[in-house]
Formats: structure tokens, C-alpha cells, sequence
């Protein structure tokens, strides 16, 4: 993805609301500054792109329904739509 689609996607996020904790998702998506990592598709598998061990992105955006819900740019988290969807971010290791 290239830079200027990233930060238009990104401020277009910052001025949604949080999704909201009943929020039920079909597409779930994993990007970083080379595209998708892993997609899935109401619950399958559709898409992965495996990434080397030593392999430290610059940033890392979650799509559900094609919109971003989530993105860091390196450790710094900068949107975080997901709040209210506790289940997901236990699930995904953004909180405990």
C-alpha cells in the first residue's frame, strides 16, 4: 500500500466512531506497508502472505468490512476503533 493511500485511509478512521461492541464483521483484514498479510472471510481463511522472522514492520492496519479499526506505526498504536470489542482484541494480543 502506498504511503499517501495509507495516510488518507488512516485520517478518514480518525474521524469515525469506535465500532460498537455488537459489531459483527465479515471480512477481516491484516495489512502492512507491502499489502495484505492475512484475510479472512466470515471466519475462513482467504488470503496470507507470510512475512521472514526478522521482519519488523512500519506500520500494521485491521480492516473489518474494509474499514480500518486499528493501526500502529511501529510500537506507537495511533487508532484504536476496536475498544468496545473486547473478545477480538484479546483475541488478536492487544490486550490481556
Amino acid at each position: 500500500m502506498n504511503q499517501n493511500l495509507f495516510q488518507q485511509q488512516l485520517n478518514e478512521a480518525q474521524n469515525l466512531p469506535a465500532f460498537s461492541e455488537y459489531y459483527q464483521f465479515q471480512t477481516l483484514e491484516f495489512f502492512d506497508q507491502y499489502g495484505v498479510i492475512v484475510g479472512i472471510i466470515n471466519g475462513e481463511y482467504v488470503e496470507e502472505h507470510e512475512r521472514t522472522e526478522d521482519y519488523d514492520p512500519w506500520y500494521l492496519g485491521v480492516f473489518l468490512d474494509g474499514e480500518m479499526g486499528f493501526c500502529s506505526i511501529g510500537s506507537k498504536v495511533v487508532l484504536n476503533r476496536l475498544q468496545n470489542l473486547v473478545a477480538l482484541q484479546q483475541q488478536l494480543g492487544f490486550i490481556n
